[in-house]
């Protein structure tokens, strides 16, 4: 049974005559009248009562000739929206946080030139603070950041949620494993944001526990964040997903907060009043690639395999901007 087994069925059906069907369908009538055969053997029950010489429909007919119109109506559908991609014209400047850069952006980037080729992409990996003003400004179109962006405006949906944990170096023993908020204030941290910038569930914790740094360096990238506190400056609050494997090579070492704090979450941020289709396309786009890679809500915390070099021994993550 094929999509033009159900066609055949339904024209005829629907104009009451297997010669208005082969017309209809550019198609002899033996055709049509072989297509039917066909269809009725495959199914095991007649759908036209032969003895008249209009097509009429049999009871089971009657009760079939919904659903094959679904079916109809379910492929046309089908092929509108795979037209649709073609016409999908047009070019986004998109802001992302680093832990986007750094994990499934390249894929998301790769299915958006198989999806939708004449769909322009300008990246700007940012901090999320930078990213919230642009999009304020309209200096963005949209984002995959950890920003919060008024909901009179912008529609946000959220894409993942993400396991932080502070970190330090295992040659500094003077760091307790427990870290509260008192003692970040006698600690020497490394951040890759200044206490205002800070988003998210980081922000929420910092302000309701009352946190102040006051022994503070400040980088801009996960990067060089990590590659300071390897190197025992102090600590900070990493991505446990991007650093798995330093965590389980001894080169860093995990911390417990109290009070525990919550996953980061990514939101996807697009503009209410003039979005366009493409924003949509896009957000949908990055739901289905989060997804696919496990990174989701239900599934935060996931490992992924670290980077590799061509020597086989371990890269640390590019370098990026948050």
């Amino acid at each position: 049974m094929n999509h033009r087994h159900i066609e055949t069925f339904y024209w005829a059906a629907r104009l009451g005559s297997f010669a208005q069907a082969a017309h209809r369908l550019n198609a002899t009538q033996s055709a049509v009248s072989m297509r039917i055969q066909e269809l009725e053997m495959r199914i095991g029950v007649p759908l036209f009562d032969r003895s008249q010489r209009t097509a009429r429909l049999t009871n089971q007919g009657v009760l079939l000739m919904p659903f094959a119109e679904e079916i109809l109506l379910a492929a046309e559908r089908f092929r509108q929206a795979a037209a649709a991609k073609e016409e999908v014209v047009g070019y986004i400047r998109l802001g992302v946080a680093e832990i986007v850069a750094l994990t499934w952006l390249p894929e998301l980037i790769s299915v958006v030139r198989r999806t939708y080729p004449r769909l322009q992409l300008e990246i700007e990996v940012a901090l999320s603070h930078v990213i919230e003003e642009k999009l304020d400004a309209g200096v963005l179109d949209m984002a995959f950041a950890a920003c919060e962006m008024p909901q009179s405006r912008f529609a946000s949906t959220i894409l993942e949620s993400i396991d932080f944990c502070w970190m330090c170096s295992p040659s500094v023993p003077e760091i307790p494993d427990t870290i509260t908020p008192r003692s970040l204030s006698e600690l020497p941290v490394v951040a890759t944001s200044r206490e205002w910038q800070f988003r998210g569930s980081t922000l929420n914790w910092i302000t309701t526990n009352d946190v102040h740094f006051r022994n503070l360096t400040i980088c801009n990238t996960f990067r060089t964040a990590a590659d300071l506190v390897i190197a025992g400056l102090g600590l900070a609050y990493l991505p446990e997903r991007l650093y798995q494997f330093e965590l389980e090579h001894g080169r860093l070492r995990r911390l417990r907060s109290d009070p525990k704090s919550a996953p980061l979450q990514i939101y996807s941020i697009r503009p209410i009043n003039n979005g366009l289709p493409a924003h949509q396309l896009l957000e949908g786009t990055a739901e289905a690639v989060v997804a696919a890679n496990g990174k989701g809500d239900a599934r935060s915390g996931a490992e992924t395999d670290p980077p590799v070099a061509h020597d086989g021994h371990h890269q640390s993550p590019p370098n990026q901007t948050i």
